[in-house]
């Protein structure tokens, strides 16, 4: 989600706030039906945000860039406050200051806030070496990185590198 900075001056919690409190200010509602995790769609959203001017846009214009760079055959927008029934993560991009902008993360299976971060934090908290992410300063975006991994060998070792992640996350939870 992409909302507007002063809406969370409404609230105690600030950025920390439950996406389904301020789901009616954002700008848009973009379900991603993979890679959710923070060390994936955090990083990836930071990367972007990083990316030479996509901070810098007001919320309206940053949102439709976003939808732009992220969309892939898995993704979906969908009706704002509509929540699937299977998201562990929602992030919100608080915009309308490119010089303080940041990213909340709610983790939906905790009930909690997991972070409240500015765009370089998440890259030095969460960024796994060895992940693919897209390197958006190079005009890549979601949808071309996936049709450059979708061949041959990098198509299988994209695969076992999601059953593995996957594997860990678990291992964590029980």
């Amino acid at each position: 989600m992409v909302i507007d900075r002063k809406h969370s001056s409404e609230y105690e919690e600030g950025f920390a706030i439950h996406p389904e409190v301020v789901a009616d200010k954002a700008y848009v509602n973009m379900y991603h039906h993979h890679d959710g995790y923070p060390e994936w769609q955090g990083v990836q959203i930071a990367n972007w945000l990083l990316t030479k001017g996509n901070s810098a846009q007001d919320g309206q214009r940053l949102t439709a860039k976003l939808v732009h760079d992220m969309y892939y055959d898995s993704c979906y927008l969908q009706r704002i406050g509509h929540f699937q029934c299977d998201i562990e993560y929602i992030y919100i991009i608080w915009s309308g200051n490119r010089d303080k902008i940041h990213v909340s993360c709610w983790n939906v299976w905790k009930n909690k806030c997991e972070f409240v971060l500015k765009p370089e934090k998440i890259i030095s908290k969460y960024m796994v070496d060895g992940y693919e992410y897209t390197d958006f300063a190079n005009n890549k975006t979601r949808n071309t990185q996936r049709d450059e991994t979708l061949d041959g060998i990098s198509r299988i070792e994209d695969a076992k590198h999601h059953a593995q992640k996957l594997v860990d996350l678990l291992s964590k939870q029980y």
